[in-house]
């Protein structure tokens, strides 16, 4: 598919960009701005500017980036979507020269950050123009493109060198594209992979062998990933979503040998028939763990628990929800351990009984929010009980799955 053949649009509702040049109305245009036009291709000098709503020229103040230059929201002007981010004194999208306030002079702009998710039939020839103008880009989505391939990301690769944040949220990529583009993007620190189920450990560990600066790894619902491929990883790491993966015992141990994680959501386990390993995690590697999600994690025991309760002594919230293996022993590990813990989701847990919440209830000094709600072994006077005794504890009957802060894909 030749670049005249592709059709941008908005993400979110549709409304065409204009990018092909040879749909640019160039009427409005000085002389000198239109004969930088090459006609019949894409280029981002060929972006029609009443597609876009420029957020330091409406309705805004500029944002500071640097001395003497002022960074822009690019809004879809159909439904106010962030397109993208420029910087300039007159902004508009990557490459596009535009004059300044007196008019005689141009400058060119340069991307920072774009976002096409929800375009589902970008093909990987749509990324080809960032070879020419990706070269100060920072952070790029693609959610939901569900065109690009391996192929695509090799032309990320070759424009993008300072790409730090970038989503592949359902692309179609494999190993070898992971490895291209970590080759070629060496300060990348945040990397979503989430339901790319073509990636394996052999991707994750050229990520881990090329980019020693990352932070945040987002690899949910990858089947293919055990986690062996963790091993080594860096100490930047801090924010990991394994949710609903196939991770190995030793594939969990290599995920925290880095020592930095501060958030872990391995949420839905899948049953491993070599077990989950948690129980023999060195405690240095987890000291530094802040927020936990074992929601459904059906076979984490109180060996595991009170592992984690006495190696994690900064441990803020922690999600047991539908835990089903966690009996007395660990309801009191819980108890007696982990002083700052603030918030607690035990829904669904069908060993919390009485004595568990009574175990809670005397301990967790720090607790605000207690998640509890259809556990059948609990009594309902144990319940009034704990409000009673505990006025400062919020009994919440409610289940959230989604915890923790907010990263660099939420």
């Amino acid at each position: 598919m030749s670049q005249t053949d592709v059709s941008y649009s908005c993400g979110s509702c549709g409304y065409h960009l204009n990018l092909t040049s040879s749909n640019r109305v160039t009427s409005s245009i000085g002389s000198r701005y239109s004969k930088t036009i090459n006609k019949g291709s894409i280029s981002f000098r060929s972006i029609d500017p009443s597609r876009f709503t420029q957020v330091d020229q409406v309705n805004c103040l500029p944002i500071s980036w640097g001395r003497y230059r002022s960074k822009s929201k690019l809004l879809c002007r159909n439904c106010g979507v962030l397109i993208g981010y420029g910087y300039g004194d007159s902004t508009a999208l990557c490459g596009l020269e535009s004059p300044t306030s007196s008019g005689s002079a141009y400058k060119k702009i340069v991307l920072q950050s774009l976002s096409l998710s929800g375009c589902i039939e970008l093909p990987d020839s749509g990324l080809s123009m960032l070879l020419n103008y990706g070269l100060k880009l920072e952070s790029l989505h693609l959610d939901c493109c569900f065109g690009i391939t391996d192929h695509g990301l090799s032309f990320v690769a070759g424009g993008c060198p300072l790409l730090t944040t970038i989503s592949l949220y359902r692309c179609i990529v494999t190993d070898i594209g992971l490895e291209v583009l970590s080759q070629s993007c060496l300060t990348l620190k945040d990397v979503n992979l989430s339901y790319c189920s073509l990636i394996s450990d052999q991707g994750i560990r050229a990520l881990f062998q090329n980019c020693r600066h990352l932070r945040s790894i987002g690899i949910s619902h990858c089947r293919n990933i055990t986690g062996v491929g963790f091993q080594g990883c860096s100490q930047t790491l801090a924010y990991l979503e394994a949710d609903s993966c196939k991770l190995e015992p030793e594939g969990i141990l290599a995920i925290v040998s880095g020592g930095g994680l501060e958030y872990l959501n391995i949420s839905n386990l899948a049953w491993c028939i070599h077990g989950h390993g948690l129980a023999t995690i060195d405690a240095r590697f987890i000291s530094k763990l802040r927020v936990l999600n074992f929601r459904l994690c059906r076979t984490i025991d109180d060996d595991a628990i009170v592992k984690i309760a006495k190696g994690c002594p900064l441990l803020e919230e922690w999600n047991l929800a539908l835990c089903h293996e966690i009996s007395i022993l660990g309801w009191k590990s819980i108890g007696s351990k982990c002083r700052n813990l603030e918030r607690l989701h035990v829904n669904r847990c069908r060993n919390l009984c009485d004595q568990g919440l009574l175990a809670l209830r005397n301990g967790c000094r720090r607790l605000r929010k207690l998640y509890l709600g259809r556990c059948p072994l609990v009594s309902s006077t144990a319940i009034e009980m704990f409000k009673c005794l505990r006025s400062d504890v919020q009994i919440i009957d409610e289940e959230i799955m989604c915890i923790g802060p907010d990263g660099a894909f939420r």
